[in-house]
């Protein structure tokens, strides 16, 4: 299949969809548009594992000994896997399939720190699992493709994880407990979904059925148990917020393609209905935050280099669904989108798609970060406040630019989980490259925790270095060099302009000295350093850009940004700044933004900002608040709209 018309005709398609938006009365793309969308999607999807066909297999490399944890297994797991899923589904070299599974399962049986690693084996437990299902003896695909030592080393191999790490005490499913996060939000629901699918294989297997595990209870018991868990786990997500790890460039699809995996592998029809919501609510949140499908808003766990860019996991997750974000990403992590049985929406689709359908709007939405309070302290656990309170995601949305922030008080770390607090990212994107990108930050060498605290509203953003960060050193500005033009410096504004918007940037406090971009250099892939990081597959490292250097660690740093609709001409643009007074003293910072807002921002940090005289809500009465997506704190009830389109979300008992 020739992959480069296909991803011509997904480009061909873009000026359609623009076309069936002007026409439709309703303010949407028409059904024909979103038809012939999902038809493209099919062959992109398709084309995944189509366009390696053939090719011989070639193990990823292990690295042995990795620090006195086993061996890191991760990549060579995965190119096992990806091989093996791509040879079974097309029916050719099948012997060398089965061949590289048993090797593969023999070499962590025969290494059981390995198996039982957290960083390299786990999530090979669900793809077991799905391919003895699709390809064994009984295959729902296709029975026989796997040879019986190989099914039946699979099943020994599932059995040897599931016995030592499900655990029916975790599966506990109280309140409490589901917000109980073991490890990091991403392993934590990808070890429960692995339990969940190891337990429930093996539970259908006659021999495995009545065998205990070494908790003392059977497969059988431990899938019950999961299933409940995980229909609570869902449904306290849907109706609290959602995630902690907010949009990670790194992690946030490998927690939504667990929710994939219940969906594509569960015969419970609750837990089922559960998941596609949670999907789709995913999806719609991230729909109505993007550009082009690069993510805009505010995130947390976002590693220096990935802040730099706009390419994520989901960012080529949606490329595959939809045609936007970062093309043909060969990758074992791509898989459960490309293969699942699960449809995306019209309305998310829709949502995604038009992005000048959407128009100018604000998103407010409650999420969780807050450590529970009273909770004993133990390693690896992060115990989460349900009742939230703590944090609010604002983003400002334009079909030229997107800028987020988080709101919060100027806590110490400690009220925060680590998950929360580490590398959080707020900034404003803009449509016409990738990595086009204007946010602050603070120096780090890998990650900082509770690095800045903000306001916003529409288009003007300010924040400054919290005093009670850690790992956070000196102050910057990050101006992409794609996507903008060169920062210009007047009356103590630095200007910059995008395709279709214009930006200014100013550093209240210091002196301030512009660094160029630096050469390009070649980032290779690297090997997590410890535990601590489990981004073992890179973001692109190469973006590049201009630094800000702010003499003054504290100092606020203030941005604006306007569309070129509201100011067709630069001057314009820039006259507006010259003569705006920003006024800083006795601990706050008083300034009006363009749109005409007042924010009063403690630069003492004794009191939440304020925007027209309010502090801040940290606490508002919807969970999500948007002109899209709409639903009341703990209701679980959410409405998802866009024209004429409507879909309501349950994920109530």
């Amino acid at each position: 299949m020739n992959l480069t018309l296909i991803f011509l005709a997904a480009l061909l398609l873009a000026p359609l969809a623009a076309l069936a938006a002007g026409e439709n009365k309703r303010g949407s793309l028409s059904d024909a548009t979103l038809q012939q969308l999902r038809i493209e999607s099919t062959r992109r999807c398709d084309a995944f594992f189509h366009r390696e066909a053939g090719q011989p297999f070639t193990p990823a490399p292990i690295l042995k000994n990795w620090n006195n944890r086993g061996d890191f297994t991760r990549h060579y797991v995965q190119s096992v896997l990806l091989f093996a899923s791509r040879a079974l589904s097309l029916n050719e070299q099948n012997a060398e399939a089965n061949k590289a599974l048993s090797e593969m399962c023999q070499y962590h049986l025969d290494r059981p720190q390995t198996l039982l690693e957290i960083h390299s084996f786990p999530e090979a437990i669900r793809y077991l699992a799905q391919l003895a299902q699709s390809y064994g003896p009984d295959g729902t695909r296709a029975r026989g493709r796997l040879t019986d030592s190989t099914y039946r080393i699979m099943l020994t191999t599932m059995w040897e994880w599931a016995r030592v790490k499900s655990k029916l005490a975790d599966s506990a499913e109280d309140e409490s407990h589901t917000w109980a996060v073991t490890d990091s939000e991403n392993h934590h629901a990808n070890h429960i979904a692995s339990c969940w699918t190891a337990t429930g294989f093996l539970a259908r297997v006659p021999e495995y059925r009545d065998r205990k595990l070494d908790d003392g209870y059977t497969t059988a018991e431990h899938q019950t148990a999961w299933t409940t868990y995980l229909r609570e786990y869902l449904s306290e997500r849907g109706r609290r917020g959602m995630t902690v790890e907010i949009e990670s460039p790194s992690y946030a699809s490998l927690t939504l393609s667990a929710a994939y995996w219940l969906f594509e592998m569960s015969d419970d029809p609750v837990l089922k209905r559960r998941a596609s919501d949670y999907i789709t609510l995913y999806w719609a949140l991230w729909a109505q935050q993007q550009i082009d499908g690069i993510s805009g808003g505010a995130k947390a766990r976002c590693y220096p280099d990935s802040a730099k860019s706009g390419q994520s996991f989901i960012s080529r997750a949606s490329w595959y669904a939809l045609g936007i974000g970062s093309p043909e990403f060969a990758h074992l992590t791509m898989q459960p989108f490309v293969t699942s049985s699960w449809k995306m929406p019209d309305v998310v689709m829709d949502l995604a798609l038009d992005g000048k359908g959407r128009g100018n709007y604000e998103v407010i939405e409650r999420r969780p970060g807050l450590a529970q309070p009273g909770t004993e302290k133990r390693k690896g656990v992060s115990f989460i406040a349900p009742e939230g309170g703590g944090l609010v995601r604002y983003t400002y949305c334009t079909p030229e630019f997107v800028m987020g922030s988080l709101f919060c008080a100027a806590r110490p770390t400690t009220d925060w989980t680590s998950i929360s607090a580490q590398n959080r990212w707020y900034g404003v994107i803009f449509r016409g490259a990738m990595n086009a990108r204007i946010y602050p930050y603070c120096e780090t060498d890998h990650s900082s925790y509770n690095q800045l605290w903000a306001v916003q509203h529409k288009g003007t953003l300010i924040a400054q270095k919290l005093k009670t960060s850690q790992h956070a050193d000196g102050l910057r500005v990050w101006i992409s060099e794609a996507g903008l033009t060169t920062p210009t410096e007047q009356g103590g504004w630095y200007f910059t302009e995008a395709a279709g918007a214009w930006a200014a940037v100013r550093v209240i406090s210091g002196d301030t000295k512009l660094i160029p971009p630096a050469a390009p250099a070649n980032k290779k892939k690297q090997l997590p350093k410890s535990g601590t990081s489990d981004d073992g597959d890179t973001i692109d490292a190469s973006a590049n850009g201009w630094r800000l250097e702010c003499s003054d660690e504290w100092s606020p740093v203030i941005i604006e940004a306007a569309t070129k609709a509201d100011y067709p001409m630069r001057e314009a643009f820039q006259k507006a700044f010259l003569t705006r007074e920003v006024k800083s003293e006795g601990g706050r910072l008083t300034y009006t933004g363009l749109s005409g807002d007042r924010f009063t921002f403690f630069t003492d940090q004794s009191q939440l900002p304020r925007v027209n005289d309010e502090p801040v809500n940290l606490a508002p009465t919807r969970v999500y608040d948007s002109p899209f997506v709409q639903s009341d704190w703990k209701s679980g009830v959410v409405t998802i709209q866009k024209g004429d389109r409507k879909l309501v979300l349950n994920f109530n008992k």
